[in-house]
């Protein structure tokens, strides 16, 4: 399991991170999302061995811009775990 953490520009309410929320966890091999609309971020678990790192990240990023946010790489392979302190997160 990997962890990547993005920077999301354009959240402007807690609906933003739900919407947010639920576009991401529909990528093949993603396990957990973690939106916060109060650090203006994304937290995703991915299982790895589901796609190459490199195309999950991408579609991460593509689903994030596609759903009218910006999102930006700010961690990848770091140990962060989602602790569920946001309150948005949705385990798959």
């Amino acid at each position: 399991m990997q962890t990547a953490r993005l920077t999301i520009t354009g959240m402007d309410h807690e609906g933003c991170a739900d919407a947010l929320t639920e576009v991401l966890e529909n990528i093949k091999g993603v396990e957990t999302v973690c939106v916060s609309l109060a650090r203006n971020d994304a937290t995703v678990q991915f299982d790895e061995t589901v796609a190459a790192q490199e195309g999950l990240l991408a579609a991460v990023i593509d689903a994030v811009n596609g759903a009218g946010f910006i999102g930006e790489m700010a961690q990848a392979q770091a140990p962060i775990p989602c602790t569920g302190a946001c309150g948005h997160c949705h385990r798959s």
